[in-house]
């Protein structure tokens, strides 16, 4: 027969076993868009995206935003030198929200510029066949706040293309 005590220990015994078992070391999310910063409009401070399926954030103080007759550059680089620069490029009645075509760098368009280390490994930028997106959803004069997200896709020197998703930034100017 088992006593009072015994069945409470083992109850007890139990429950912890359950608890270690349900428990997991990796706490790394299953999808890594879950790894970037969240979506927001506040300024604060963030620039980062997916290429091909692969996190990528900016360093911190090596983000930022610029806002000078018309054209608009947002801009995000790692400590390895990769960056990404999304640019409005002299833009009839200024900045607006919206959601904007990336193509071929010119006047009055946005594009989207890929480096590797400084552009001496890699520099590719979106092309009319090759367009993107990008959805300005925050822009204060007042403030100084740009906010919105992107995506677009490059071809590397080989030809393979680079899928760039799920991008972000939420910058001050």
């Amino acid at each position: 027969m088992i006593t009072r005590k015994a069945t409470r220990t083992l109850y007890l015994l139990s429950l912890c076993l359950l608890t270690m078992i349900s428990c997991s070391k990796d706490s790394t999310p299953k999808d890594p868009v879950d790894t970037l910063p969240p979506i927001t409009q506040t300024g604060e401070d963030t620039f980062a995206c997916l290429i091909n399926g692969k996190p990528f954030f900016s360093s911190k103080g090596e983000r930022g935003a610029n806002y000078s007759f018309g054209t608009l550059t947002i801009f995000g680089f790692n400590r390895s030198d990769t960056g990404i620069i999304l640019t409005g490029l002299e833009i009839v009645g200024g900045v607006t929200e919206g959601e904007y075509s990336l193509g071929l760098r010119s006047s009055g368009k946005y594009s989207a510029l890929y480096l590797i280390r400084g552009g001496i490994d890699l520099r590719t930028e979106t092309l009319n066949e090759h367009l993107g997106i990008i959805t300005i959803t925050r822009f204060d004069l007042e403030e100084f706040i740009v906010s919105g997200t992107f995506e677009f896709s490059v071809k590397d020197n080989d030809g393979n293309t680079l899928n760039f998703t799920d991008g972000r930034f939420d910058l001050r100017f």
